[in-house]
């Protein structure tokens, strides 16, 4: 084999940065607000709907389950997703999942039965287990590792400034009635077409089985489901603390979350930098740090102002955790077992959605909302301290 076909071979394995356009950047770019706008869009609602719905019993833990049932629904079809990408290629089950998202998402926009709108955010999981285990699988496609970092920290800031819109839009709409917010899942219908005509299907890979690769990839599927327990306290615990405790309105739930999206997007654009300089385990130690320290802030505040100093360190924790769980991921899968892989992935993100608010349900009910992040924080902090030390041996 001479040098030029050795050459090209690498080029086929590892595409450099300049293969990849502006529109397949941003058509990624894009696609990634979705996965934020799944859940946090309707957050503001949550209050709103058990009010409206009060006549359902145990209706504010129901209410609940707007957030959640995505994520069950994720969490159990995403593994197929995964064997349904490897196979059919990417883009077939992303261009459907896109439009599942879109008739699922904006069901409780016309649709007033809590029942059927819960159906609805059933049809909303399947479509994001599609997207974002495509998705995923084209980033890993498209990108070499160092073109990844440099990426997902865009990547990151455009879930931040999508966190950001959605929230803030859906706390607003929230305040002109409960269902308006979901009129956002209408979104993707405008730049569907932009995605259709600017995303390539990469060639196939060659299969290349690897039993130790679950063992492998075992503790970032650990990782990915406690990361996503903690980043749910916010938009299912916040709201009642804010409307209920602290006597705030709907949409203080949304520039307060918002406030916390700003700093996640401000830390993640500076993901590459920093993964220079720091491991993968020190990047999580740094983190877990923040995130004890704002949920403390979070369990001291008797007032609204005091939670918008407290989003500042969580906000800048998870700016890092999402991305850096996402890199380590993908820097341990080979090509040909992405689609699989990042099903696992998604499923394990969504696993812990879902899990979030019934895992912490009986700490709230024991010890209150505010209770419940005290205790959390000190949880944090030293799982922070534990893995701190193990990166130093």
């Amino acid at each position: 084999m001479d040098k030029s076909t050795i050459l090209l071979s690498y080029i086929k394995k590892f595409p450099m940065p300049d293969n990849i356009t502006k529109n397949i950047k941003i058509s990624l770019l894009l696609v990634a607000t979705l996965g934020v706008m799944s859940g946090i869009t309707v957050v503001s609602s949550l209050p709103l709907i058990s009010h409206t719905f009060s006549n359902i019993p145990h209706i504010e833990f129901l209410s609940k389950l707007m957030l959640t049932i995505p994520s069950i629904i994720i969490a159990l079809f995403a593994p197929f997703a995964g064997h349904i990408v490897d196979k059919w290629g990417r883009l077939k089950p992303l261009y459907v999942g896109i439009v599942l998202f879109i008739l699922g998402g904006s069901s409780g926009f016309y649709l007033h039965d809590f029942y059927i709108i819960l159906v609805g955010r059933a049809v909303l999981g399947f479509a994001v287990a599609l997207i974002m285990t495509s998705s995923t699988a084209l980033i890993g496609d498209y990108f070499n590792e160092h073109a990844r970092h440099k990426f997902m920290s865009k990547q990151g800031l455009a879930v931040g400034i999508g966190g950001i819109i959605f929230i803030t839009s859906g706390g607003l709409l929230a305040q002109l009635h409960w269902s308006y917010p979901f009129a956002i899942y209408l979104l993707p219908i405008l730049f569907l077409p932009f995605i259709a005509k600017s995303l390539y299907e990469p060639e196939k890979h060659k299969h290349s089985p690897d039993l130790e690769l679950e063992v492998k990839l075992l503790p970032v599927y650990i990782t990915a489901f406690f990361v996503m327990v903690l980043f749910y306290m916010l938009p299912t615990q916040l709201p009642y603390l804010i409307v209920n405790t602290l006597g705030g309105k709907p949409q203080t739930v949304g520039f307060v979350i918002a406030t916390a999206m700003t700093f996640n997007a401000l830390t993640s654009m500076q993901y590459s930098k920093i993964k220079a300089r720091l491991s993968y385990m020190q990047i999580y130690s740094a983190t877990f740090l923040l995130f004890g320290t704002g949920l403390f802030f979070i369990s001291q505040a008797s007032n609204i102002a005091g939670l918008f100093w407290a989003t500042t360190p969580i906000g800048m924790a998870f700016g890092l955790l999402l991305v850096n769980t996402n890199a380590w991921f993908l820097s341990q899968v080979p090509p040909s077992r992405r689609g699989k892989a990042s099903g696992l992935l998604t499923s394990s993100f969504f696993l812990g959605q879902f899990a979030s608010p019934l895992l912490f349900e009986p700490v709230v009910a024991a010890y209150g909302i505010q209770g419940l992040f005290l205790l959390v924080s000190g949880v944090s902090v030293l799982v922070a301290l534990i893995l701190f030390i193990k990166s130093k041996k």
